[in-house]
């Protein structure tokens, strides 16, 4: 395996004539192309509503506060193993937050700790890690919300993640399946909730509502209603979403195929691999190493020219920022520590990897 980059450009010549026709619209802010990528995905992901961001981070910011701005504050369990913006939205919102183990196999939920960790009052985030999707029909409740950034087109059941959770966020970074280089979304089957996205997108006015809508409010200029930000995207990002999504299928099969031969690669070299959730189909957002011999490893990886990092944030109990944090851990995070301590991953592409001689 020799310099394997953790990530690279999908662009084509379609992604660069979806830039041109924005530039000779004259059209820069958000609009038409925005709308379309909406709906587009919204379709894709098989939900009812899609709302586009400047960020994955804005996406679970977005989520959150439009759920607590609904229910108020309270408790939410987080696996111990996360980005970082997993978990900031809810210290800005008032939450505490109960950290829970995760699975040495799947790196998502231990499932037997999210159930021992849940009283019947707590909310339950979700985060599909690099790619794989959560056991949802073994959570204890699904009062959930569903971090999906790193794994568009997961799927459980034969259903895409995005649709376990009241609310979904999902990235569009330049690493992720699809680039806008910077971008996210939202997606929901609740209506309500995406009347609130729209509003909190935009500076918490009523501006960008339909006429009908569930917050009860007839739409202004300059009516500000909620405690909003400005977290919308340009068009150039909803045309290069729309670009990317019809090449989307075509991504995430060659990233499966690549997993087949790293799985092989890894079962040859005697080093673990991430597990598929039994009825779940990952979509292979990165592959991860955990080995007790992780800095040998990390040599000769280096040397052969290719880029790791660790696994996420690694356990994110050990993070300095946790000093700002209203939190609890439950019982013990030895698999996270593990991670934290003996983890890393290496990126998967859209691009076929040969793990044997290091072609690409």
């Amino acid at each position: 395996m020799k310099s394997q980059p953790l990530a690279v450009s999908t662009w084509g010549e379609e992604e660069k004539q979806a830039l041109l026709d924005v530039i000779e619209s004259g059209r820069f802010t958000m609009g038409d192309k925005v709308a379309q990528f909406e709906q587009e995905y919204a379709a894709w992901v098989n939900t009812s509503y899609a709302v586009m961001c400047n960020s994955g981070s804005s996406a679970n910011l977005l989520m959150v506060a439009a759920y607590t701005l609904r229910f108020g504050p309270g408790t939410v369990i987080v696996p111990a193993v996360s980005w970082s913006t997993s978990y900031s939205p809810f210290q800005q919102y008032g939450w505490k937050l109960k950290f829970v183990d995760i699975d040495p196999d799947t790196l998502n939920y231990n499932i037997e700790a999210l159930r021992e960790a849940y009283t019947g009052e707590e909310l339950i985030l979700a985060v599909n890690l690099l790619g794989n999707p959560n056991q949802y029909n073994q959570f204890p409740s699904m009062d959930v919300l569903e971090d999906n950034c790193e794994s568009m087109g997961a799927m459980y059941y034969g259903m895409r993640t995005g649709n376990f959770g009241l609310m979904a966020s999902h990235s569009t970074f330049f690493s992720h399946h699809i680039q806008t280089m910077e971008g996210g979304i939202v997606t929901t089957d609740d209506e309500y909730f995406y009347h609130t996205l729209l509003c909190l997108r935009s500076h918490g006015w009523t501006r960008h509502l339909p006429e009908k809508n569930k917050l009860g409010v007839l739409p202004s200029d300059y009516e500000f209603i909620m405690p909003g930000y400005n977290l919308r995207p340009i068009e150039m990002m909803g045309a290069l979403g729309s670009a990317q999504l019809k090449k989307l299928e075509g991504f995430i099969e060659t990233r499966r195929e690549n997993a087949e031969r790293w799985k092989e690669y890894c079962a040859k070299r005697g080093w673990w691999s991430q597990k598929e959730v039994e009825h779940g189909k990952s979509s292979w957002f990165a592959f991860a190493i955990v080995d007790d011999n992780i800095e040998e490893i990390k040599k000769e990886l280096k040397g052969d020219g290719v880029e790791y990092r660790p696994i996420v944030g690694g356990n994110f109990t050990r993070s300095a920022s946790l000093r700002f944090y209203n939190y609890q851990v439950h019982a013990g995070l030895p698999n996270a520590d593990r991670v934290h301590e003996k983890g890393l991953y290496i990126g998967n592409t859209h691009e076929v990897i040969d793990f044997d001689n290091g072609q690409n």
